[in-house]
């Protein structure tokens, strides 16, 4: 049987915003370490390169599928809060007994 928590609203809030500028700049530094890599790919043409570019692409693998992670873990936060706000409103609807 499952045991009933509480759910903070602002603490979920707030970690929805944390969440989100983390993601966000994230995706700005990704960006650029991507440019890079297609800049220095352009000129790099040795056994070292042969050797670094499989590393690179799994990390490529790795880092958007985390990426992915985040996104998801963001739409069930943005959910859980939205439950959770429209609980609140009910709630301060209902007459005083």
């Amino acid at each position: 049987m499952a045991e009933q928590t509480s759910f903070d609203l602002e603490d979920a809030k707030d970690l929805r915003e944390q969440l989100q500028q983390f993601y966000e700049t994230q995706r700005q530094e990704w960006s650029r370490v991507l440019s890079q890599w297609e800049n220095l790919k352009g000129v790099w043409h040795d056994n070292q390169f042969d050797s670094f570019e499989p590393l690179f692409e799994k990390l490529k693998s790795t880092y958007s599928d985390g990426e992915r992670e985040c996104e998801s873990y963001l739409v069930f936060l943005n959910q859980q809060i939205k439950v959770a706000e429209e609980r609140r409103q009910k709630l301060g609807n209902l007459p005083n007994l």
